[in-house]
């Protein structure tokens, strides 16, 4: 089977466009014949497939399946086609954080917003014996809401099975690899954590925190080499954060956070202003992306997947609060001060019926979307989104009149 053009049938999906490829696959948009709804779907062409390269989509497929988070992209199903499986899986408004970058300069507190989501979902996934190996700001979605999810777990290391990479040969994405990871040891939870501290301090500063002039150099700067801290290149960054970040980032990883949560916590109690006296949101600069490559990848999708959020809430693991300064009870009224039957709807009362249909994320949710807008049409009509269910996205609709 070639690739797949617009219009044909897949089993129940019909193709409507290619969204990208990669060495696992190519991902297209998909309608589903019956229900109508867009997807993504993720194929392994006959010619794209070694016998390793076939098992590591499979076990993308059983890994996805067992995973259930906001910040996680979620799969839907899986089936053959012509005796190739396929994946179907919620189709993400958004780009990649690296995309992101490149189009625009991000805030402080929006960088730290963007690594604590991406926590949660490693807390989540580390909680089940799940190591992605490959965080990278390619990896990572931002969805229309500013919501993160987490991509490509082609490459993840769970409990059960073998491990396929060969001895001598890395798996990942050499910029952003742990110490470890470089040097050919078993990944970790702690090897995520090295990830998301490479990916924070570029967010914070511009730069990588390691580099080279060809893979051996930047393996070796992994290995041996400190970086200077982040508040030294860029003065706005809290102490506090550049500490954490450069904890992330130890050579050894006892010496680095536990644990997602608490790496996460570290990052909370950030002062509203740095040492020097610069604003918590300040814009930092714009990384120079083009400077560098990704030497080493894993093939997972390279390209933003677009489409529609709701993907399935975990109702066990609440998300941080941002340190937005409204408080959850002030009444909403919307911005041409016509209160469209608010009167009395505060933050807490929409949360309250939010998280009858996704559990305690819901003031997360809410809290993200208020510090957007005030219109509480739009923070009612954003949060559906977030509810999987049609009958249910309608009930709670319903709901915001009573």
């Amino acid at each position: 089977m070639m690739a797949l053009e617009p219009g044909q049938r897949i089993g129940d999906y019909e193709v409507v466009t290619k969204l990208g490829a990669g060495g696992l696959g190519e991902v297209y948009e998909v309608r589903h014949l019956i229900s109508q709804r867009r997807e993504a779907m993720k194929i392994l062409l006959p010619d794209q497939g070694s016998p390793e390269m076939v098992e590591r989509f499979r076990r993308e497929v059983q890994t996805l399946a067992t995973l259930n988070h906001i910040n996680i992209a979620q799969l839907h199903t899986a089936f053959y086609h012509e005796n190739q499986l396929a994946m179907i899986m919620e189709l993400i408004h958004g780009e990649t954080l690296r995309d992101l970058r490149l189009r625009m300069a991000i805030t402080l507190t929006q960088a730290l917003d963007y690594a604590a989501q991406t926590l949660n979902a490693l807390a989540y996934a580390h909680g089940l014996g799940v190591i992605h190996r490959d965080i990278k700001p390619s990896n990572i979605m931002i969805t229309e809401g500013g919501f993160v999810k987490l991509l490509d777990f082609g490459i993840a290391l769970t409990g059960h099975g073998a491990e396929l990479t060969r001895a001598g040969y890395l798996l990942g994405s050499l910029n952003y690899m742990s110490p470890g990871q470089a040097g050919g040891s078993k990944a970790t939870s702690r090897s995520d954590i090295y990830s998301v501290g490479v990916t924070l301090y570029e967010l914070l500063t511009g730069t990588l925190p390691i580099k080279g002039a060809n893979n051996y150099e930047i393996m070796m700067g992994h290995i041996n080499q400190v970086p200077v801290a982040p508040r030294e290149i860029a003065p706005q960054v809290p102490n506090a954060i550049s500490d954490a970040v450069m904890r992330a980032l130890s050579k050894d990883p006892i010496q680095r956070f536990a644990t997602a949560d608490e790496f996460l916590h570290a990052l909370r109690p950030a002062p509203a202003t740095s040492a020097e006296g610069h604003t918590y949101a300040a814009t930092l600069p714009i990384p120079a992306f083009t400077s560098h490559q990704e030497p080493i990848s894993s093939g997972g999708t390279k390209t933003p997947v677009p489409g529609s959020m709701g993907a399935p809430v975990s109702r066990n693991t609440p998300l941080p609060m941002p340190s937005h300064s409204q408080a959850a009870t002030q009444p909403i009224t919307g911005k041409s001060g016509s209160s469209s039957g608010f009167q009395n709807l505060s933050l807490e009362d929409i949360s309250r019926k939010l998280a009858v249909y996704i559990g305690p994320v819901a003031k997360f949710v809410v809290k993200k979307l208020a510090a957007q807008s005030d219109d509480p049409d739009f923070i009612f009509r954003e949060a559906a989104k977030q509810i999987p269910s049609e009958a249910d996205r309608a009930a709670f609709l319903k709901s915001r009149r009573q």
